[in-house]
């Protein structure tokens, strides 16, 4: 193919797509040699990599599925969000969240794409009542509809083997980040 071929190929896919890839690329990796150090424990200096790295963390097969399911959805949806570049948003999501988390949640290993999703799931929530046009109250609706009640049953503390205060920060920072882009001084300081 022709450089311009690519270009235009290029043009019509977002970086945000690697993601899902990726996942599945550290999983097998992680079987192979143990990545779970890289997961973020809060408030340890060795754990501040883990803000970007315990998304691409997963324990197993079923914690892989967990996550790559509802975030394909939520990143097709963030396409038609063309405010600012989709991967803006995720790094947004994922960088905030993940500092909270390591600032005030609890004491353990925290792995999985799961801060992402419930970021996401918050961002697309709170992104149509602050753009409030008819595509964003949509999506707002249906990802509300679709992973609302999930995530409401994920942010209790009593549940076993779930990082609830990840799901929590993550939710947070996403909201967050669909109220700043909904300043344009704040999409001009991105762009």
């Amino acid at each position: 193919m022709s450089d311009d071929v690519w270009q235009q190929l290029l043009t019509y896919i977002d970086p945000v797509w690697c993601l899902l890839p990726l996942l599945f690329l550290v999983f097998f990796i992680s079987r192979l040699i143990s990545l779970d150090r890289f997961g973020l424990v809060p408030r340890r200096l060795s754990g501040l990599l883990g803000i970007v790295m315990m998304a691409l963390l997963h324990d197993d097969m079923k914690h892989l599925f967990a996550n790559v399911v509802p975030l394909f959805v939520l990143l097709a949806l963030l396409l038609i969000y063309r405010l600012v570049p989709p991967w803006v948003v995720v790094v947004l999501v994922q960088v905030c969240g993940g500092a909270a988390l390591w600032m005030i949640g609890r004491r353990a290993n925290h792995i999985g794409a799961s801060l992402l999703v419930f970021g996401l799931v918050g961002f697309h929530m709170a992104n149509g009542y602050f753009q409030s046009n008819v595509a964003n109250i949509i999506i707002a609706l249906v990802v509300a509809v679709l992973y609302g009640g999930t995530f409401l049953s994920s942010v209790v503390p009593w549940r076993q083997g779930s990082s609830w205060d990840g799901h929590l920060c993550g939710f947070v920072a996403g909201v967050g980040v669909a109220y700043a882009l909904a300043h344009e001084s704040f999409q001009s300081y991105l762009l």
